[in-house]
């Protein structure tokens, strides 16, 4: 048999199939991380667009609110306005009768 470096073909053989298996592995685990690096990139980037969401979520709720309260002022407001009204047309009609 053909000998190199003190070891024989089959030798030599199973070495190169041991650290290709390793280079394989490897290889395998860059990408595996590659790709969970990416996904946990993806997933902060959710998580910061949620968080925005929620965010414009209460502001609206919270200027909704204010907007809920000023029309509530604005229909005590009106229906004392239209009670005067009332009152001054009365108060002309009977003028007017008397």
């Amino acid at each position: 048999m053909h000998e190199a470096l003190g070891l024989t073909i089959d030798e030599w053989g199973s070495i190169v199939a041991i650290l290709g298996g390793i280079g394989g592995a490897i290889a395998l685990i860059v990408k595996m991380t590659s790709i969970m690096n990416r996904l946990e990139s993806s997933i902060d980037t959710l998580n910061q667009t949620l968080a925005g969401l929620v965010n414009d979520n209460r502001d609206t709720k919270t200027r909704l609110n204010l907007l809920e309260d000023r029309f509530e002022e604005h229909i005590g407001e009106a229906k004392v306005r239209n009670q005067r009204i009332t009152s001054l047309e009365h108060e002309i009609f009977n003028r007017k009768k008397g």
